[in-house]
């Protein structure tokens, strides 16, 4: 009887894994909608006092954001689903935070 119960607990933990929608890599990377605009500002305005720091706000609450997203990602690799996708959303936040972090720190 146990063994059906437990059975029956895995077949249900699997249905529900399928019925969560799976979400698009657009979705896994909106961090960088904050972080995209940072980066141009500190790039081509950032001598300027406001600029800076109206970037560096941006920047940080995207950066904040990748962190959440960053941890979905590997989640997502520990579970070998989209590995590909989890791989690229991984890599692109990890890159747009370094470079904040490089812009921030050398203007």
């Amino acid at each position: 009887m146990r063994e059906q119960t437990t059975a029956h607990a895995e077949d249900q933990t699997e249905a529900q894994v399928q019925d969560q929608p799976e979400a698009s890599v657009f979705s896994s990377t909106l961090s960088l909608l904050l972080i995209g605009p940072a980066l141009l500002l500190l790039r081509f305005w950032g001598e300027v006092t406001w600029v800076y720091w109206a970037a560096a706000t941006l920047g940080v609450t995207g950066a904040v954001i990748a962190v959440f997203e960053f941890v979905a990602a590997i989640r997502s690799l520990l579970r070998r689903s989209r590995m590909l996708a989890s791989v690229f959303a991984a890599a692109v936040m990890a890159a747009g935070v370094f470079m904040l972090g490089v812009r921030l720190s050398g203007s």
